[in-house]
């Protein structure tokens, strides 16, 4: 029998069954998870405000019906994500999230809300802002430093998406391995470490990901036209290419995600 190959620590890798046996099973439904999401609404919809301070452990899981383990566990999720902060002799009070949370958090404030609300939009603009500023920027830098294997990767990056187009999540997978090449061949690591930020949003955030990404044929004529601007070398006509394409596209976004107006009624013409 073939022995598995120790790693570089020297240790054996564990076999599929002891994998298993130390995953264990999955709950279906994590209460840690349920808590930490409504109380993050709370903070989010401006109903637990900035300063305002949380109620006792023991009012808390009284109120939310859980326990105070459990309890605990999701308040530690919110102070990860600057929401909270713990003080001495003052408890746990609702932190100033935009300027305690990292870049990091803004995926899990978007999943918090609901698209109804008018801070999940405000936080989409957001995020659109960000990336057409980041885009353009790695575009130019791409366009001045590129190799000629950076534009073969490019080029098959592109075309790997038309086999996507069906699957949003897949679709934005593949965005994902494309911008990574665009911000490779910029040569600039901040780059790539805020790359990394939004590469787990279609693994993490797959519902998300589906509103983003719901034109996925339409946004197949943008890869090509970026390798294109990143072969010819002008920076600032990649540039502006790309901030003008991405202004039209986020635009058009909005239209078709514009919040839904309420028909008059028979009492609103009487009036």
């Amino acid at each position: 029998m073939v022995q598995p190959v120790s790693d570089r620590t020297g240790k054996r890798p564990p076999t599929t069954f002891e994998t298993l046996a130390s995953i264990g099973p999955v709950a279906r439904l994590s209460v840690v998870d349920a808590v930490a999401d409504r109380l993050r609404g709370e903070i989010l919809g401006g109903r637990l405000p900035s300063g305002a301070k949380i109620p006792s452990e023991r009012e808390l899981s009284f109120a939310l019906g859980v326990n105070r383990l459990t309890l605990r566990a999701a308040l530690a999720r919110l102070e990860a994500l600057g929401l909270i902060t713990t003080r001495h002799g003052s408890g746990t009070v609702v932190a100033d999230w935009r300027e305690r949370a990292g870049l990091d958090t803004l995926a899990s404030l978007i999943g918090s809300l609901r698209p109804s609300e008018p801070m999940w939009r405000e936080l989409i603009t957001s995020l659109l802002e960000v990336r057409r500023i980041l885009a353009a920027e790695a575009v130019g830098l791409a366009s001045e430093r590129r190799t000629k294997r950076d534009l073969e990767v490019l080029t098959m990056r592109a075309e790997e998406q038309k086999e996507r187009a069906q699957d949003a999540v897949a679709f934005a997978r593949g965005d994902v391995a494309f911008v990574r090449a665009v911000v490779h061949a910029s040569r600039n690591i901040a780059f790539e470490l805020l790359l990394n930020t939004f590469a787990r949003f279609p693994d993490d955030h797959p519902d998300l990901v589906t509103v983003l990404f719901d034109r996925c044929d339409a946004s197949l004529a943008y890869y090509p036209i970026v390798v294109e601007l990143i072969r010819r070398g002008d920076a600032e006509l990649s540039r502006s290419v790309v901030r003008r394409e991405l202004e039209k596209a986020d635009e058009a976004w909005h239209r078709r995600h514009a919040p839904a107006t309420r028909k008059p009624s028979p009492k609103d013409t009487d009036l």
